[in-house]
């Protein structure tokens, strides 16, 4: 078996070689890629900036989406509040139309009623006397 032989003179070799090897690392490898890396940290950082500016833009559109729901609601329940009155007020025309033309068909059932009641007493009076007068007449014979 051979001995290792380390000299100074191999370990400067060594050493220069190895600074030289860091240093061109250095150039061709690190530097481009610390390049990369920091250009792909900006646009990062400017995606999330551009992230908190839509959310931030959301949330004021969904504030506004729902102001504008509570504004909605409250001109749908006057539109409602007012048909519903408009409803009423016609509806008490229509009862007190009915109650009216009721109250006229009434009376005139009860004039018709009366005029029957008379026509058939006066009817049957006529009757009776003629009865009477047939019995006035059987008796007499």
């Amino acid at each position: 078996m051979t001995e290792l032989l380390i000299n100074w003179q191999g370990l400067l070799f060594e050493a220069v070689s190895f600074l030289i090897f860091t240093f061109l690392l250095n150039i061709f490898l690190f530097k481009p890629i610390s390049v990369i890396l920091k250009k792909r940290s900006e646009i990062v950082g400017s995606n999330n900036e551009n992230q908190k500016h839509f959310e931030v833009l959301i949330n004021k559109l969904d504030e506004d989406s729902e102001r504008e729901k509570k504004i909605l609601k409250i001109e749908v329940n006057k539109i409602k509040e007012s048909y519903r009155k408009e409803g009423l007020d016609e509806a008490a025309v229509i009862v007190s139309s009915a109650k009216t033309d009721a109250s006229i068909k009434f009376d005139n059932i009860i004039k018709d009623f009366g005029e029957e009641k008379k026509s058939m007493i006066d009817f049957y009076k006529s009757k009776s006397e003629e009865l009477a007068n047939s019995i006035y007449k059987k008796i007499l014979e």
